[in-house]
């Protein structure tokens, strides 16, 4: 499922992630810069951490992957082990 590859992915960045009803949001504690706000349909978000303001959002793993190693200085090989991984 998408919600579990992302939660991989928020958590070997750095993220501490908050579970809730609607999915799941994650933060980094020693970072004020990026948001992470998940959901089960497989749309995402991502949210300037000082201000609150979408940076960027999605749809699908793909997607997702490469908006990580963007803003979240995912390595390359960490996103093709994810994309492999849970590819259907």
């Amino acid at each position: 499922m998408l919600i579990d590859a992302t939660r991989i992915v928020a958590r070997d960045t750095g993220f501490t992630i908050i579970d809730h009803a609607s999915g799941f949001t994650a933060l980094r504690q020693d970072h004020d810069d990026y948001l992470l706000f998940c959901l089960p349909t497989g749309e995402w978000s991502i949210y300037d951490g000082r201000t609150a303001a979408l940076v960027h959002n999605g749809f699908g793993l793909a997607a997702f992957l490469a908006a990580a190693r963007h803003y979240f200085d995912l390595p390359a090989e960490s996103a093709h082990v994810v994309q492999r991984q849970y590819a259907a």
